[in-house]
């Protein structure tokens, strides 16, 4: 009797593993209905494990190239957004599809961070081969876990002039919680197990606990970075910019007082803080549009 309880306690521990794994980490692909209101090309960018889609809205200055990277369950839709008043300033923009959600299938079995990191870091190969697009200015501004992606990527990769974040997790506890959304799980033990699957199952467990420490990587930025949080989110609550604050090389933290994980943009200073940090750690003069 106490081995059918066992099993069929592991067997349960199994299953309800599966269903959180299956409809709370793994994002539903859903295809935008919302354009960018100006002219755009639709771009395909094959990797080995899929293709990512997205689309390039050419300015008429060239000033530099913002790719815009929306957070986990979301799409380049999502992220229009920010599209107007960057191209108003001069500059290409790029939104993409991160393998595994919108339109850009993923050959792998989970969708994780590295699904991120890649379709980061894919997206800036790309843009570096297109002669008609400003490869010397590359910006990434990223929404959440875009956020987080994109300082991964500026630990390493020193083709990005600045990066942009834009309410970002800065640990697995906050990535987990923000991932779960409105179903409560405990962190310990249940959060940092399926993290742990997560990871695993995206291949990168070793990498993530190695070289994908966050207090490592925030530590670590290459090129300058900014980074804005609402002290009204609850999703990502803002007592994730005091690592930035207190423990990081970001070159500025700013709190904003939007309701929602998706404000900050509502800010009446948001545009007002992106350029003069770009100015600011480039020597330019600001000229802002909106």
């Amino acid at each position: 009797m106490k081995y059918l309880l066992f099993v069929a306690f592991i067997a349960i521990i199994l299953f309800l593993r599966s269903y959180i794994i299956l409809h709370i980490f793994t994002p539903k692909m859903k295809e935008g209905k919302k354009y960018p209101n100006s002219t755009y090309e639709n771009i395909e960018i094959e990797v080995e494990t899929g293709t990512i889609q997205g689309w390039l809205i050419k300015s008429e200055q060239a000033r530099g190239c913002f790719l815009l990277i929306h957070g986990w369950g979301s799409n380049k839709p999502d992220m229009l957004r920010y599209a107007d008043p960057l191209l108003a300033n001069g500059y290409d923009v790029i939104m993409v599809d991160v393998l595994g959600h919108g339109q850009s299938a993923s050959t792998q079995k989970q969708v994780s961070i590295a699904s991120f990191v890649q379709s980061i870091t894919s997206t800036i190969d790309y843009v570096c081969e297109r002669q008609d697009v400003n490869s010397n200015a590359i910006y990434v501004l990223g929404h959440s876990m875009g956020g987080i992606a994109a300082s991964i990527v500026n630990a390493t990769d020193l083709r990005l002039q600045a990066l942009i974040t834009d309410s970002m997790p800065t640990s697995l506890k906050s990535i987990s919680e923000s991932m779960t959304d409105k179903v409560t799980i405990p962190y310990i033990p249940f959060g940092w197990l399926f993290v742990s699957w997560f990871l695993l199952r995206g291949g990168v467990f070793i990498k993530a606990r190695r070289e994908w420490r966050l207090e490592k990587i925030l530590k670590n930025q290459q090129s300058p970075a900014l980074a804005i949080h609402s002290i009204q989110d609850k999703k990502v609550p803002i007592s994730n910019v005091e690592v930035l604050q207190n423990d990081s090389n970001f070159k500025q933290v700013i709190k904003v007082v939007t309701k929602g994980h998706h404000n900050c943009v509502k800010d009446k200073f948001f545009w007002d803080n992106v350029f003069h940090f770009i100015a600011n750690n480039k020597g330019e003069i600001v000229d802002e549009e909106y």
